[in-house]
């Protein structure tokens, strides 16, 4: 599907009877994705900024605007709710960033995280299987979720547990390290 497209999971995530489904959402989801991915958000923020904007619509009753008057709310939605999201996206960077600082003090200032970057390899070097090879190829080669999932004979999924597992194991692992 090309980027610019609108999603499907829009159309099958409306809180709308079908026939309504067919009509104002199908007239307008194309416009409200396109309008959403112009503000900068990715495609999957995009799709649920979409979906969120057409679930306003129908909670307030505004699906029954003659269309110019529904584009325009769709759009105002749409701005609205990427405003939202890039204020909690932006307290949870300064969140994260503060949790780094103390982290980093408490784990690496002493040394500039050398201790640290030495335990982790140790660690990663215990791993074995599939495990080994999913850390290597999502980190080390930046293979998405599905490529990783194909070279191991596994559903994306089963990746995204392993990978959860692992992160946990070497978290522990490299926590009992000297």
């Amino acid at each position: 599907m090309h980027f610019l497209a609108a999603p499907e999971s829009v159309v099958r995530a409306a809180a709308a009877p079908p026939a309504a489904v067919d009509g104002w959402i199908a007239a307008h989801v194309g416009s409200v994705f396109r309008f959403a991915r112009a503000l900068g958000a990715d495609r999957d923020v995009a799709d649920d900024l979409t979906q969120e904007a057409f679930a306003v619509a129908w909670r307030k009753g505004r699906h029954r605007l003659p269309p110019a008057a529904l584009a325009a709310f769709l759009r105002r939605s749409v701005r609205f709710l990427w405003l939202v999201h890039c204020r909690r996206e932006r307290r949870a960077e300064a969140a994260i960033a503060a949790v780094a600082e103390r982290l980093w003090q408490r784990d690496c200032a002493a040394d500039g995280g050398e201790g640290r970057l030495l335990a982790t390899r140790a660690c990663v070097q215990r791993l074995r299987g599939r495990a080994a090879r999913a850390v290597a190829m999502a980190y080390g080669e930046e293979a998405g979720r599905d490529e990783i999932a194909r070279a191991l004979g596994m559903r994306p999924n089963g990746v995204r547990t392993l990978l959860a597992r692992t992160r946990r194991w070497l978290a522990e692992c490299i926590g009992r390290q000297p």
